[in-house]
């Protein structure tokens, strides 16, 4: 690795403090060289872009796209992408991922200055002490690789190149993360030249998907089958054109071709994580890194689509402390993570589960007083005030079997009773600041004496409106993207990022059921106003609605071409209007499960919605600065509000009077029907996540990036 590429800078050759030593590697779309830091006399790695297929070196040192109008535009395209990488990685301090201490430009390039430590590449390691890894030893190189990758997925990064030869052994066998493929997205020419066969699933390969998270855990899988099984996978493609013609999947399974001196449920893993469909693997790096570990789904069922099995400890042994600090931008922004890793040996915390159930008694995490008085040691309690549900009929009552769909026309919503005057918010009230990260989402309780909170910091607090008292906390796993509370506050549903909606007894903190339907990341979750059904949505373009008392999945209204950010029942409980990615609302008749209306006209991604208390408007706010009020029995656009930051939440005032939009310059704005804007909020240090108006209208709530919530109050 020492010997020089033809195209490589000289020896000797002083790039800013920087003096090139040697080549440590080079690949299709650059150089790394081993250079010494003259200022600090350490060494240092760098990494030039030179993509050799589209652009040369020349007079020894300036790099230039070939002349052709597609070169240059690739090359360009590809060197946006570097810089955007370089100053992503720069921000992660993890153990699992290669540091980045610089960035520079030159010679018509870009430059990375990485930290250098002695090791070698996996792939070098398998070159010199055989084909295959020891269990312990594959173990203790990709637990710590998947802990790395979910750091990077949460940031809203994909590596895309994970192969042997991208996985570098430290001295002490530890491992990092290198060589991110960035700089080769963005283009069909350098994709395709971007292939390594065998290591790259087939949404990799030109028209054959979008890659996401699950295209870094394939690679995963990849690399731990070349690890058990002595040799290269097959090629994703030929795999791929197999099973569409209905024969043999060519590439031996893992179970089978590492059999001797594996675990079984490690090869199932590894044969998980390498199914040919994105929906069949695992759809993150901790779901792989759990499974792998005995916890959660197994890889069989995940890959049978038979229910997870979960073991109950024998034991109430305190549940294992992990210690982690993650800072993870939102969905729409550039996120970034650290951390700190997982090791195997010593982290095997085993699921908690009853017939399906999971009871939070069992885990001593019913929602605890954070008063540190003796008395604070019995569970928060909520108001026990009994709140008579509306008579209203199910979605089965109103179904009628055989009875063909009445609903072409647009939907008509019933108003409910008038509201009080809503109050115009203008005074902050409380800041609480008891989040560790970033707040996601509010949510009132129906009768406004509580509210709850959750965010990245994988917390769900409750909080005394009046006085800002927090009654206790909910932790899970996973980051809380979504909160809501059902009628009569007896149910909270949480949604996150393990793609499972969660329907808890609010009183008492127990977990009722784990709803079953999306397999990936949920953003959006809703009550009915009458308290019967649950409807989320997400990052699998599908709305599911429930039926709360049973678990029942009702409905999968599939219709959006991309993720789902946002969704909403109409007042009289009647319709669901949802919109995302694809930039459309889409009306959903809640009797049939079949759409009864489209909506278009957004520019850019649609991030909050919120139906209008009386019923008459519908409002959409989208990432590309335009708030729309739409006439919500008609679908007609009534007023666009332009000129606006990006708009990340909405809420209606209970007389439908204003309306009030969480920014991303920080602000909440406050809008009348007409679009006119008369009050803008300001105090919020970050991005304004979600916003929510008390059922009395006399306070507002808002859950910030800058991990705190506020409230509120008019004059």
């Amino acid at each position: 690795m020492g010997a020089f590429h033809k195209s490589a800078l000289r020896t000797g050759y002083r790039l800013a403090e920087y003096t090139i030593e040697s080549v440590l590697g080079h690949g299709g779309f650059g150089i790394t060289y081993l250079a010494r830091d003259t200022s600090l006399g350490a060494q240092v790695a760098i990494k030039e872009y030179l993509p050799h297929e589209i652009a040369n070196r020349e007079n020894k040192t300036q790099v230039l796209p070939n002349p052709s109008r597609e070169a240059v535009r690739d090359y360009q395209s590809g060197l946006k992408n570097f810089v955007k990488e370089a100053r992503a990685l720069a921000r992660f301090k993890h153990p699992n991922i290669v540091r980045v201490l610089r960035f520079l430009e030159a010679n018509g390039t870009a430059y990375m200055v990485m930290e250098y430590e002695e090791g070698q590449s996996l792939a070098d390691y398998l070159k010199r002490n055989g084909p295959r890894l020891d269990e312990p030893m594959l173990l203790k190189v990709f637990i710590p690789i998947l802990n790395g990758l979910h750091a990077v997925h949460e940031a809203e990064m994909l590596h895309l190149d994970i192969k042997p030869e991208n996985i570098y052994l430290r001295k002490d066998d530890s491992p990092m993360l290198i060589d991110f493929g960035s700089a080769r997205q963005g283009t069909a020419h350098l994709q395709r030249v971007a292939l390594t066969h065998g290591y790259a699933p087939i949404e990799q390969y030109p028209d054959k998907g979008t890659p996401g998270p699950s295209t870094d855990v394939y690679a995963v899988g990849a690399s731990m089958y070349r690890c058990v099984s002595g040799k290269k996978p097959d090629d994703a493609l030929e795999r791929y054109q197999a099973v569409l013609k209905y024969q043999v999947d060519p590439l031996t399974p893992a179970v089978k071709a590492g059999r001797n001196g594996y675990q079984k449920l490690v090869l199932e893993c590894i044969d998980w994580a390498m199914q040919v469909h994105q929906r069949d693997r695992p759809q993150s790096a901790r779901e792989l890194q759990d499974a792998l570990m005995g916890k959660g789904r197994s890889s069989r069922s995940a890959i049978t689509g038979q229910p997870a099995v979960f073991n109950r400890p024998t034991t109430a042994a305190p549940r294992a402390k992990v210690s982690a600090q993650v800072s993870k931008a939102m969905r729409e922004k550039d996120r970034h993570s650290a951390a700190v890793g997982w090791m195997a040996a010593g982290l095997m915390v085993a699921s908690l589960a009853v017939a399906g159930t999971l009871y939070w008694s069992d885990l001593k995490t019913y929602w605890q007083i954070e008063d540190k008085s003796p008395a604070a040691t019995t569970r928060a309690v909520i108001p026990d005030k009994p709140v008579a549900t509306p008579a209203e009929p199910s979605v089965q009552e109103m179904l009628v079997p055989g009875a063909p769909e009445k609903t072409a026309s647009p939907p008509k919503t019933q108003a409910p009773t008038p509201a009080a005057p809503s109050a115009l918010p203008v005074v902050l009230e409380k800041t609480l600041s008891d989040h560790q990260d970033w707040v996601q989402s509010v949510a009132f309780s129906p009768d406004g004496e509580w509210f709850a909170s959750a965010g990245l910091d994988k917390t769900i607090k409750l909080w005394v409106t009046s006085t800002g008292k927090l009654l206790g906390s909910l932790r899970q796993s996973y980051a809380v993207n979504a909160v809501a509370i059902s009628a009569g506050s007896k149910w909270l549903a949480s949604a996150g990022d393990d793609g499972t909606v969660r329907l808890w007894e609010a009183k008492t903190g127990q977990l009722r059921i784990a709803l079953s339907g999306p397999s990936y990341a949920v953003y959006a979750v809703a009550f009915s106003p009458d308290g019967k059904y649950v409807a989320a949505a997400g990052k699998d373009r599908v709305v599911y609605v429930w039926d709360v008392n049973s678990g029942k999945r009702l409905y999968a209204l599939e219709g959006h071409t991309g993720d789902i950010y946002a969704l909403s029942f109409s007042p009289d409980g009647k319709f669901i209007v949802s919109g995302g990615a694809d930039r459309t609302l889409l009306v959903w008749n809640v009797a049939s499960g079949q759409e009864a209306m489209r909506m278009a006209g957004h520019k850019d991604k649609v991030l909050a919605l919120a139906w209008s208390p009386n019923g008459k408007w519908l409002a959409s706010g989208d990432a590309g600065e335009t708030i729309r009020i739409w006439d919500a029995s008609a679908g007609t656009l009534q007023h666009a509000l332009k000129d606006n930051p990006a708009v990340l939440a909405l809420a209606w005032s209970p007389d439908s009077r204003w309306l009030v939009a969480g920014m991303a310059d920080k602000s909440i704005e406050i809008f009348d029907t007409e679009g006119v804007a008369v009050r803008t909020l300001t105090g919020h240090q970050d991005w304004v996540q979600s916003v929510a108006f008390a059922p009395d209208g006399k306070r507002l709530i808002s859950g910030s990036r800058d991990k705190t919530v506020r409230i509120w109050k008019g004059k």
